[in-house]
């Protein structure tokens, strides 16, 4: 580990020592639980004291201004979303950014000739800048256009209407909390959505449980009407969503088990009738109506995936497509009257075009390595788009070394043209990815992408920046960061290990890391971090790992069972009390992924991994800087900093352990381009420091 020059003075926190609770048996102090009030004076208090310290460490590394200019490089490019038709043919919407807009714009097409000019339907750019569009879904006959406007960073988003002609919102309010995007009823009467209760019509406490799909009339005065979820005190924990049919007859319904299980039932607008299509809490189901038929696609009595057809007059009468292979099938998507399959492999991405009764067609060959699906709340969407009926195929692609491009798909030509592939300052082909595997401590073999520039000499002495995820079905694939892209630009190594509890080999890989299996996850992170060493790349005191939201769990766990593997640790939005989490509301489902601390079996496990409660005073940990979002409704905002208050206390040896506060941010940062980048100038000047490592 380098040296770091002088002790850095940092603020202490209060010790509480009658603050703890028993858990089966056992007595846990908890002296630091006051921080959990983050909004009282003394908290807020004492997070200022303690980032004035760390911002007086990042503003003193050398080359802080080359690391903004890096970071604003790779984040300044223009953006463009797929087209979305809505109202007459040939007009269509879609999602726009300049390199220079803070925020994405929301944009109507009325034609699609040469000479149509886009309009500007809603710029969040002019809205207060802690403001945020969070969606935008335009009505079907294209007058109208339902958007969700977060504050903060949050995504508890509320829904409102804009008539597009008069460029008024409406006065239409629809209940509940939490907004998600609305499916439109076929005659732009109205929409379903799925919310929280209204507060109130909950016991205290439970305000971001109960979640279910509405209906809001528009103009009507009357609450809006239930009809999906919500209902029994087994579902308060669920969640659910829902989407509209291309067709304009149907709704489909999901209630999620987090992202472990989800059921599945059509609605049918015509006569309000629920027809099960998943019924039981077993399986990940997608859904899609094609024509008179359901394509379905199910991880059930298939860990790897298979796809399903079912008739809409027996929607639960399944008949396989697209059996189970070798590879993971992660979505299918019927475009063009043929089922486009993206597959995992090997934790990047392959397309397979099928035809409707399941034959393989061809392969699409994709620009190069990386992804095409992303994730989003409602689990892994497509990246391939448009209408069964229609004749446009969209691809939306992305990598280590590119940034989100979009490109058209011609199937009669079997040929893919790029339609937008932004210029972020990264020449794709001076950077080589490969994949390379190493053995976890129990024999498991692990895959691991190692990024670089194709000049750099394996000496020994690279910096590198180690990520890993591990949890809740989540694959970390190819995808496109500015703050990865600016630090390979600096000559810096990335490395992504697929370790188990992700989803980049399936349902059992997935399953290889949750409740009592959690310790294969941090098992084989640590080995991913002695393989970079042990195959020339780097030295541990130049080794950073960095994680974020479980992935800060990950590395926090990570640093304390093996402090010798790392030089640094920069953990951001993490749960590190998993003795308490489900406390934290938002995070009560989270149960079925880490176990229960009630459970006699479960309990004791998390206790013997959760990092607040295993700080050791004769270990000398590595230097951590922990980034809590304050306005964080996924993750406890507090967690972050109890843990930095005990380590400062208790573990006096090593360090420092900075906290950096993401303020006016929620679990995925700030709301505007530039407090991003700022926020990557931060980790990026931390890395460099923690280091020893000059941006050159």
């Amino acid at each position: 580990m380098k040296e770091l020059g002088p002790p850095i003075d940092l603020p202490a926190a209060r010790k509480d020592p009658d603050s703890g609770y028993t858990v089966h048996g056992r007595r846990f102090q908890d002296p630091y639980a006051w921080l959990e009030r983050i909004d009282d004076a003394e908290t807020a208090t004492w997070i200022a004291a303690q980032e004035a310290v760390t911002r007086a460490v990042l503003a003193e590394v050398p080359g802080r201004d080359r690391l903004r200019a890096e970071a604003s490089r790779a984040s300044r490019y223009a953006r463009m979303s797929p087209p979305i038709p809505a109202g007459p043919p040939g007009q269509e919407f879609f999602w726009q950014a300049g390199a220079d807009d803070e925020k994405l714009a929301f944009m109507l097409r009325r034609s699609t000739g040469a000479a149509a000019q886009p309009e500007t339907v809603l710029d969040p750019s002019a809205w207060a800048s802690e403001e945020a569009l969070v969606f935008a879904v335009p009505s079907p006959d294209g007058h109208l256009v339902a958007f969700g406007k977060s504050v903060g960073g949050t995504h508890d988003a509320v829904i409102h209407v804009l008539d597009i002609a008069s460029r008024q919102v409406l006065p239409d309010r629809p209940r509940g909390s939490g907004h998600s995007a609305p499916a439109w009823l076929p005659d732009s009467s109205g929409f379903l959505y799925a919310a929280c209760p209204e507060p109130g019509e909950v016991p205290p406490g439970e305000e971001a449980l109960w979640h279910a799909v509405y209906e809001h009339r528009l103009g009507s005065r009357k609450p809006a009407r239930r009809i999906f979820g919500g209902r029994h005190d087994h579902e308060k924990e669920y969640w659910c969503s829902v989407k509209a049919s291309e067709c304009g007859r149907f709704a489909v319904l999901s209630m999620w088990d987090y992202v472990h299980a989800n059921t599945v039932h059509l609605l049918r607008l015509a006569d309000g009738e629920l027809m099960p299509v998943a019924p039981v809490m077993r399986s990940l189901n997608q859904v899609q109506v094609i024509g008179d038929s359901l394509l379905i696609h199910t991880d059930l009595d298939a860990p790897r995936g298979r796809l399903c057809l079912a008739p809409l007059t027996e929607p639960t009468a399944w008949r396989t497509l697209i059996p189970e292979g070798p590879d993971t099938l992660q979505t299918v998507a019927g475009v063009g009257g043929r089922l486009y399959a993206v597959h995992t492999h090997a934790a990047s991405h392959r397309v397979r075009i099928h035809a409707a009764d399941g034959t393989h067609l061809r392969d699409l060959e994709l620009p190069a390595l990386g992804s095409v699906n992303r994730n989003e709340g409602e689990g892994v969407v497509s990246g391939v788009s448009g209408r069964w009926d229609g004749d446009e195929v969209w691809l939306s692609f992305t990598s280590y070394v590119q940034p989100p491009s979009l490109y058209r798909y011609d199937y009669a030509a079997d040929r893919l043209s790029p339609y937008h592939v932004p210029d972020a300052g990264l020449d794709a082909s001076a950077f080589i990815t490969e994949q390379v595997w190493y053995e976890s401590p129990d024999g498991t073999p692990v895959s691991m992408f190692v990024v670089r520039h194709k000049d750099l000499p394996r000496d020994g002495q690279r910096p590198v920046r180690l990520s890993g995820y591990g949890g809740f079905n989540i694959a970390m694939e190819p995808r496109w960061a500015p703050v990865n892209a600016a630090w390979l630009r600096l000559g810096g190594v990335l490395a992504f290990a697929n370790i188990r509890g992700g989803g980049e080999y399936g349902r059992g890989w997935h399953e290889a890391a949750v409740k009592t299996r959690r310790q294969n996850a941090f098992d084989d992170f640590v080995a991913a971090a002695r393989y970079l060493v042990s195959a020339g790349w780097t030295t541990p005191g130049r080794l950073v790992s960095r994680g974020n939201s479980n992935g800060g769990l990950l590395v926090t766990v990570a640093a304390l069972q093996a402090p010798d593997a790392f030089g640094a640790v920069y953990s951001r939005v993490p749960v590190l009390d998993m003795l308490r989490f489900p406390r934290f509301s938002h995070l009560a489902a989270a149960t079925v992924e880490y176990g229960d601390p009630d459970d006699p079996v479960e309990g004791p496990y998390l206790a013997g991994y959760s990092p607040y409660h295993n700080v050791r005073a004769d270990r000398r940990y590595p230097v951590m800087m922990f980034a809590p979002a304050l306005n964080d409704r996924n993750a406890p905002p507090h967690d972050p900093l109890k843990m930095a208050a005990r380590l400062q206390a208790e573990a006096a040896q090593g360090g420092p352990y900075l906290v950096l506060p993401l303020r006016a941010s929620g679990h995925a940062g700030g709301t505007t381009a530039s407090a991003l980048i700022e926020q990557d100038v931060d980790e990026l000047s931390f890395c460099c420091w923690a280091l020893g490592v000059m941006p050159r």
